[in-house]
């Protein structure tokens, strides 16, 4: 490594790795009075520039002729563990953005970049590299700094590596895997668990040191050292075993041995309100260091508030999607959906089926029976329109009174049989609410898309719409098939 006493920002290496050119040359021009930058087009070129040159900052396009992004990002980071990389990309997905954030990603930017966003990470990157710098230089000087405070300094820097790994995750499951992996390695815990209450989501998430586990033996373990009213957690779904329960591998070893674990339970708060409890599990009472509850306050106290910003953000996108009344699809989710089987169809020429469903006289029960019942019967035509329909079908509220209903891979008999059934379950028992005995019916309009023969969703959705208003002519409780005319 460079010598790094006293390094100044302007004196700081950055690669751009960028196989468009314009781009490349852009971004060059905005860093080079600030850095010494250069760039390159290909992965090879980046392997062989970070060989030659003590890079500070790189900045790569995730898709490169020859290879990824990501492995720009991992061999730098092999070289060096500090240098800072930036990954810009036009298109994200999940599992690209998950990984290069185990890497230790600095920060990961969509394309089209915004210059003045993209400066100002540079800025922090630069700023980022020079502070762990003199960190490492201040360790290395023995005489300036006695081992207690090394491992202080240590610890900072660990923890803030941590951090922001855990505060660029995308998901919940990822905070959690970041955050149980973490404890385990620090603490030298045998397992660790976490449980969550809030915001109407009640989960846990465990992940032991090494190997696997045994749902049924963590089920059987928590059930012993969990105490009603200390752990947050919702106990009824709890004793009946019904909380969703996420199991995480551990580092490659043997599974352990939960018969004699020693539990360490640590409240998560966010302010004054409990939100958690994260629970970690040592071999004995003889390998839970004394100072571990200090560490595990202070680490709840960190990660608390953003697993609490994780779950908000979950639920605002599940709000975004999903019908407040019902809980299934909303009006947006269902052109969403559409959107993409069309785009499966076509792509293998494979077909679907459209259902649209529509209840009947509802303007009359509302009338009759007022908007509460209106409410509940548009509940009660989810509840059985979800018993019927396959884990893959996608059922959405459409419209007030209206549904619909995407079947993947379903041909015209598929769909035929199952919008019978729902006209079937509708029909032949009524709705028990309150003192009313409500029966109603619904008319049902459905259309076969096929693939190979491709038109666009607002035709599809106006024929199966068609459809339907021939049900109602035709005298209502009865299904009617929409023909695409290519």
């Amino acid at each position: 490594m460079q010598n790094i006493a006293n390094k100044l920002p302007s004196e700081c290496n950055i690669l751009i790795v960028d196989d468009e050119v314009l781009i490349s040359n852009m971004l060059r021009d905005v860093l080079k009075t600030r850095y010494k930058v250069r760039t390159c087009q290909s992965g090879k070129e980046a392997f062989a520039l970070i060989d030659a040159i003590d890079f500070d900052v790189i900045v790569t396009d995730l898709k490169l002729p020859d290879i990824s992004g990501i492995e720009v990002l991992r061999y730098a980071k092999t070289k060096d563990e500090y240098t800072e990389v930036i990954v810009i990309t036009g298109f994200a997905s999940l599992d690209s953005a998950t990984l290069a954030i185990n890497l230790g990603v600095y920060s990961y930017l969509m394309k089209p970049l915004s210059l003045p966003v993209f400066m100002i990470q540079v800025e922090r990157a630069v700023a980022t590299r020079l502070f762990h710098l003199k960190s490492l230089r201040l360790m290395q000087q023995s005489d300036m700094m006695g081992p207690e405070s090394k491992g202080h300094l240590s610890d900072i820097t660990s923890l803030y590596f941590f951090l922001r790994k855990l505060m660029l995750s995308l998901e919940v499951s990822e905070i959690m895997r970041i955050t149980l992996e973490e404890v385990n390695q620090k603490t030298g815990a045998r397992l660790s668990v976490i449980c969550v209450n809030l915001l109407g989501f009640s989960e846990l998430f465990s992940m032991p040191a090494t190997g696997d586990l045994d749902e049924k033996l963590l089920w059987k373990l928590l059930s012993r050292v969990y105490k009603q009213g200390e752990q947050q957690i919702d106990w009824n779904k709890f004793a009946n075993r019904e909380i969703p329960l996420y199991l995480f591998k551990g580092k490659q070893g043997e599974s352990i041995d939960t018969g004699s674990l020693v539990p360490v339970h640590v409240p998560m708060m966010v302010t004054d309100r409990p939100i958690g409890t994260l629970t970690v599990f040592f071999e004995d009472s003889a390998t839970c260091p004394k100072d571990q509850n200090l560490f595990l306050y202070v680490f709840s106290s960190i990660v608390s508030s953003i697993v609490e910003h994780g779950y908000s953000a979950l639920l605002a996108r599940q709000q975004a999607k999903t019908d407040s009344l019902t809980g299934i699809a909303n009006h947006r989710l269902f052109h969403q959906t559409l959107e993409r089987e069309i785009a499966r169809a076509n792509r293998k020429k494979g077909n679907f089926s459209l259902i649209l469903i529509d209840i009947d006289d509802f303007k009359k029960i509302n009338d009759t029976y007022g908007h509460q019942v209106g409410d509940a019967v548009i509940i009660d035509l989810t509840r059985r329109i979800s018993a019927i329909i396959r884990t893959g079908d996608v059922l959405a509220r459409y419209g007030g009174e209206e549904f619909g209903i995407i079947l993947p891979d379903t041909d015209l008999f598929g769909a035929e049989t199952l919008a019978g059934r729902v006209l079937t379950s509708v029909s032949s028992s009524p709705l028990i609410y309150s003192q009313f005995k409500i029966s109603y019916t619904v008319s049902i309009g459905f259309v076969v898309y096929n693939g190979s023969e491709p038109v666009k969703k607002d035709k599809l959705i106006a024929v199966a719409d068609t459809a339907l208003y021939d049900s109602k002519r035709n005298g209502k409780n009865r299904v009617s098939l929409g023909h695409l005319a290519v």
